[in-house]
């Protein structure tokens, strides 16, 4: 039988009744909710005692036999604790951004002598050094562990007043591995240029300098340290004949700035030796944390990231 085109219709309607509905019942599918960010104990007990390093700057303030210029030294010192502590918050140090842990409450500064406020800092200090280094030493990248060496090296300088700290040129990134071999060159190059510079200093500063007492007990043990570096590296590069200066070191001043940068670079170096961590990984962190001693000794400024570069 033919059907018109009426029955054509009437036969797609009908058959459009029994296709099922394709509308979806019930509630629909949640929507995934990304894991909420975990902060390590090492980052926590590091915060705690970047808190404290803080109320002791603060409270150095109050006593009337303040030292100083105190005050200017404070400033810098406590924009510089901050830095590492708002890294310390974010959900990746080394990347840095928003913090999203909390941060502790800090403690209302107490009044002291400048005596009492000096030993407090001091110990605050100390207690900032152990937890930065604590958490240098379980860093399970590289970037990570030179954060918290940069961090312990910075809040060692700060035990007490001095050349205040400076925002700087570099601060934490995400960099390529190295291999300790490779940062042992690269820190020997450093020492082997400070010695040459101090030679050379040694050689140009008249008689009965400052700088002299320093140039000598620094000449020393920068000799033990070449010959310790030098000892662990497998194929020891050859020494160049000469350096660079950073300086013309034609005068005690500039003497005295052309070693202080030559510090600074070697600060560099054992900044990334420290990274590379190895065999001797807490020795190298170590190295790390006093030669920024090195650095303020000449009246230079520690940046508030030591060791990047």
């Amino acid at each position: 039988m033919i059907l018109g085109r009426r029955g054509l219709l009437a036969a797609a309607l009908a058959l459009a009744g029994c296709t099922p509905d394709p509308t979806i019942l019930g509630a629909p599918a949640p929507v995934p909710v990304p894991p909420s960010p975990t902060q390590s104990p090492a980052a926590r007990a590091a915060v705690a005692a970047l808190a404290g390093l803080a109320w002791a700057i603060d409270a150095g303030r109050a006593p009337a036999d303040a030292p100083e210029g105190y005050a200017g030294w404070a400033d810098a010192a406590a924009a510089a604790v901050e830095a590492v502590t708002v890294r310390l918050l974010a959900a990746d140090p080394v990347a840095g951004g928003e913090p999203v842990f909390p941060a502790p409450t800090p403690a209302a500064p107490a009044a002291a002598t400048a005596a009492e406020a000096l030993a407090a800092l001091a110990a605050a200090s100390d207690a900032a050094v152990t937890a930065l280094r604590t958490g240098a030493l379980g860093a399970l990248d590289q970037p990570l562990r030179l954060l918290y060496g940069s961090a312990a090296c910075l809040a060692r300088g700060l035990r007490a007043p001095g050349p205040a700290p400076v925002p700087g040129d570099a601060e934490p990134t995400h960099f390529q591995a190295t291999t300790e071999q490779a940062a042992l060159a690269v820190a020997v190059s450093h020492v082997w240029a400070l010695l040459y510079g101090l030679g050379v200093g040694l050689g140009r500063l008249p008689a009965s300098s400052e700088f002299e007492e320093y140039g000598v007990s620094r000449l020393a043990s920068a000799r033990e340290l070449r010959n310790e570096l030098r000892s662990r590296l497998s194929e020891p590069p050859l020494q160049p004949a000469s350096f660079e200066l950073p300086t013309p070191m034609e005068s005690p001043e500039e003497i005295r700035e052309g070693w202080a940068l030559l510090e600074a670079g070697l600060l560099s170096g054992l900044g990334r030796l420290a990274a590379a961590g190895g065999t001797d990984a807490a020795h190298h962190l170590d190295l790390l944390v006093a030669q920024g001693d090195a650095v303020t000794a000449l009246g230079r400024p520690l940046p508030f990231w030591p060791g990047w570069a």
